[in-house]
C-alpha cells in the first residue's frame, strides 16, 4: 500500500488498517491533541485525538521524513552517545 492508496480510504478503513497493520513508533502533545505516529510500508501516518472531546479529528498522511521533526527533537540520545560531560 502506498500513502495516496490509504489517503482514499475512509476514516474508519484507515483506523483498520492503523491497528492491524501500523507500527506505533511515538506520540507527542500539542495543545488539546494527543498526536500519535504510525508507519504502515513505506509513509507515516498521524492521528490526531483531541483529549478533551476524546474523538478523533484527523489523519494525516505522509512520507516525507521532514515532517518527523517533532518527534526526533524529542528523543534523548544523551545515553548512546555519552554526551554527559
Amino acid at each position: 500500500m502506498k500513502a495516496k492508496d490509504f489517503e482514499i480510504l475512509d476514516q474508519f478503513d484507515k483506523l483498520q488498517i492503523i491497528e492491524d497493520k501500523a507500527v506505533f513508533l511515538d506520540y507527542r502533545q500539542e495543545g488539546n491533541y494527543s498526536i500519535g505516529l504510525f508507519q504502515v510500508e513505506g509513509f507515516y501516518i498521524e492521528v490526531f485525538f483531541h483529549v478533551i472531546k476524546l474523538s478523533y479529528k484527523k489523519i494525516q498522511v505522509f512520507d516525507d521524513t521532514m515532517f518527523l521533526d517533532p518527534y526526533i527533537n524529542q528523543i534523548d540520545i544523551t545515553e548512546l552517545c555519552d554526551c554527559r560531560h
